[in-house]
């Protein structure tokens, strides 16, 4: 009797051993890459802010955006913040992934900022330029070659992290940078000047949300709560702008009022904004695709137009629309 005791027992806990195998293993956080730009700003926000879930999410901030491409061409990350012309580089490298937002435009934001005796794009002939190893810098680049009439041979590049353009521009190790905010600004109030910068290349630079899609495949539920803390992040930004200021000028040299006037420069999107966005591309008048691409094939960072039908999946942001409209 004892017998068939026990071995019932080890029938069942054989049966128990066997679900558990069998069993989903818990899933980790979604690891998002962040770079330092204000329009990113939203999603730091919701997270010093508890909006986020730190079991569903995990911000991973980096020092500069071709890391964040560098760490989602690897695996190592799962969605990044990345420019658009790095989004379209990384897909035209053959790493299979997808926007699923737009998450804001620059208006000024990046600029070319040079010494004093700089007083035009043409005068920058020789000279020591600082500028990100990123699509995006190449780009601007791109545009102040035009605006100058110079060849690319007629200027010393340094490729330099976004974190150390004010200290090469400020100690001479460079005539001029390619950056943007928050690095922008104090440069502004010393008194460098700007010669180029995004309010007039309107639609070329724009900020996405970039997720590589297997984990869209398998983690949707994730994603749909990253692209909700950004949108959280936002509201609560427009909610308290001061006191969100405050937060955020933390991380930066900026104090609440400079924080402020600099986020002026840039127009965050609604979710609304974005979702609408992905039904007219690639026609989208406030995205400036075809200029885009132009400039990274002249810079020679991509060969041929991506498939945007493949590139741009808005079914992310349609299905956390849908669900705030559910009762």
């Amino acid at each position: 009797m004892r017998l068939r005791v026990v071995s019932r027992s080890i029938m069942l806990l054989a049966v128990c051993l066997a679900l558990a195998a069998c069993s989903d293993p818990p899933q980790l956080p979604l690891r998002v890459g962040l770079n330092p730009w204000l329009g990113y700003d939203t999603l730091v926000l919701a997270r010093e802010r508890g909006l986020t879930d730190p079991a569903k999410l995990r911000v991973v901030e980096l020092e500069s955006s071709s890391e964040s491409a560098r760490q989602l061409r690897n695996g190592l990350l799962e969605a990044a913040g990345l420019t658009l012309a790095e989004a379209i580089e990384l897909a035209s490298s053959g790493v299979d992934v997808k926007v699923v937002a737009i998450l804001s435009l620059s208006k000024g934001a990046d600029a070319v900022v040079a010494q004093p005796g700089f007083a035009n794009a043409a005068s920058l002939k020789g000279a020591r330029i600082g500028m990100e190893n990123g699509a995006l810098a190449d780009v601007m680049l791109q545009r102040l070659l035009e605006a100058g009439a110079l060849q690319r041979d007629a200027l010393a590049l340094s490729r330099l992290p976004v974190v150390e353009h004010e200290a090469a521009l400020t100690r001479g190790r460079v005539d001029a940078v390619i950056t943007f905010e928050p690095v922008l600004s104090p440069l502004l109030a010393a008194g460098y000047r700007v010669l180029l910068d995004s309010a007039s290349m309107p639609g070329e630079v724009v900020d996405v949300l970039v997720v590589r899609s297997d984990a869209l495949s398998a983690r949707p539920a994730q994603v749909r709560a990253l692209l909700r803390a950004f949108e959280d992040g936002r509201l609560a930004l427009l909610a308290q702008p001061e006191a969100a200021a405050r937060t955020l000028a933390a991380g930066t040299d900026l104090d609440t009022a400079s924080y402020l006037h600099a986020l002026e420069s840039v127009r965050l999107l609604t979710l609304e904004d974005s979702a609408a966005l992905f039904d007219t591309v690639p026609d989208a008048r406030v995205l400036a695709l075809g200029q885009l691409v132009s400039d990274l094939k002249a810079s020679q960072r991509i060969m041929a137009e991506p498939d945007w039908t493949k590139l741009f999946d808005g079914r992310v942001a349609a299905d956390v629309l849908a669900a705030e409209k559910r009762p």
